[in-house]
């Protein structure tokens, strides 16, 4: 499987694609120094204890402290000697929202030494580019190409990689035509927040994002067999689960089958699309009122969200 990334500068819009097979499968968005800060590290200072979650408020420099949970203290038995006013170095590993904290671990992907007088809180790594921050998480494993169509952008982003990922400087190309509709960065981001999606069999799926979790509805459409289009949809649910970054509680309602016989065959291939597309998406199982329902941990915002946040 060919992974590539185009990166393209639209609308005053740093835009960042993930393309796998030439189709593109995740999707990221920022405006100036509104991108994500996943992976700073900090000099941070404990200013606050909760046993009962078990976590440390951490202070890192933001109106609200951020959480540093029991599981993400190196070693897991020191949390037990955390005190309040206490010195750490942590990295970032989620952004704060407007409802919850940034997240913060100890176990650093990378090897920072403190300075010897440093007052924290402190960042201790050099300040990468926005670009550096939106395309860091596709890295691993190595792309194939990273494509960018802006040149200030293109050499930002060069000399980042010639100091953090030299191994992927040779497959860095400045491209020279606008990659936000060339790429499919547009016609992705169409699909990602319309409502609406149809499948080639004639079905679709409605998705509705709400306040208690995301619901999916399939609709059989002109299809003639229910077991075809719901099939058609489970890989689909899958592939808008990754392309749209949805997590929390969800819930699908799939046209309804006949038999025990359909239905294990169609939550076997959704689990199946779900281990390719988004590994820590975990399937409950079918409902008593026959919806399957499914639940991925939230690490960072909606595509939806990160669109509105880069537009705000």
């Amino acid at each position: 499987m060919k992974r590539a990334i185009a990166i393209a500068a639209s609308g005053g819009e740093l835009w960042g694609a993930l393309k796998e097979d030439e189709q593109v499968v995740e999707l990221r968005a920022t405006r100036g120094g509104s991108a994500s800060r996943v992976g700073e590290i900090w000099l941070a200072r404990i200013v606050g204890l909760r046993p009962e979650l078990p976590a440390a408020l951490v202070d890192i420099g933001l109106a609200r402290p951020a959480l540093l949970s029991a599981e993400d203290v190196a070693p897991k038995s020191r949390f037990k000697i955390l005190r309040e006013g206490e010195t750490v170095v942590i990295e970032i590993a989620k952004d704060a929202r407007a409802d919850k904290a940034a997240g913060v671990t100890m176990r650093l992907s990378r090897s920072l030494a403190p300075p010897a007088n440093g007052k924290p809180p402190q960042r201790l790594d050099e300040p990468a580019p926005a670009v550096a921050a939106l395309i860091a998480p596709w890295l691993d494993p190595a792309p194939d190409a990273i494509a960018v169509d802006d040149r200030a952008i293109y050499a930002d982003l060069r000399n980042w990689l010639r100091a953090r990922h030299p191994a992927l400087v040779a497959g860095l190309v400045a491209a020279n035509e606008a990659l936000y509709e060339s790429s499919g960065i547009a016609d992705a981001v169409e699909q990602a927040l319309a409502s609406r999606l149809a499948l080639p069999g004639g079905g679709f799926l409605l998705v509705e994002p709400t306040a208690l979790g995301v619901a999916v509805d399939v609709d059989s459409g002109t299809a003639r067999s229910a077991v075809a289009v719901n099939l058609e949809a489970a890989r689909a649910v899958a592939r808008q689960i990754r392309l749209r970054n949805l997590s929390g509680p969800m819930i699908v309602g799939f046209v309804g089958m006949k038999g025990k016989g359909e239905r294990a065959r169609v939550l076997a291939t959704l689990a199946k699309a779900l281990a390719r597309h988004v590994p820590d998406c975990q399937v409950l199982g079918w409902t008593r009122l026959g919806h399957v329902e499914l639940v991925r941990k939230r690490k960072a915002p909606s595509l939806a969200e990160s669109i509105a946040a880069a537009r705000h």
